[in-house]
């Protein structure tokens, strides 16, 4: 096991970040990741404490999308179906962010990248790890003979006439 200057595991801070985004503290998580890049500059501790913010950004999305919502439950007839489907659908995002947390902890405990697959896609553009691929056509073969389209139909038309 790793360990820093201060004699902790380095696997402690990108458990400890896995845990605030859990628990949905935004802002402890960044300050975390502040002082993992400021202090450590680990590059594996920094993507998985990186992979704890967006966890927590996501789970305060959710939380915010609920609360600018939870006014419309309300409304006589309508508001306890939308609150049913939004209940429904806040159950499973939560849910899904849960198991991601507990996937990131167990892996982070292990040493082992958390790779969680939405937040490790906006941590690796973060971090600078992501290029942007571009194909192109590749040229026509120069030794391929080339035929013509219009030939080719009237070829196809006088064999059918013998």
């Amino acid at each position: 096991m790793r360990k820093d200057n201060f004699g902790i595991c380095l696997s402690f801070y990108a458990v400890l970040g896995f845990v605030l985004a859990l628990l949905g503290h935004t802002t402890l998580t960044l300050l975390l990741l502040g002082f993992v890049i400021v202090v450590h500059k680990d590059q594996w501790l920094t993507m998985q404490v990186m992979q704890a913010f967006f966890l927590s950004i996501l789970s305060g999305i959710v939380s915010t999308i609920i609360g600018i919502i939870s006014p419309i439950y309300q409304v006589p007839f309508i508001g306890p179906l939308i609150a049913a489907c939004f209940g429904i659908v806040t159950s499973l995002i939560s849910l899904l962010i849960l198991v991601m947390a507990i996937a990131g902890i167990s892996k982070a405990a292990k040493e082992q990248d958390a790779n969680l697959p939405l937040v490790k896609a906006f941590a690796e553009k973060a971090f600078g790890l992501v290029k942007n691929v571009t194909y192109t056509q590749s040229a026509p073969n120069q030794n391929a003979p080339v035929q013509n389209p219009q030939n080719q139909g009237q070829n196809n038309f006088n064999n059918t006439q013998n």
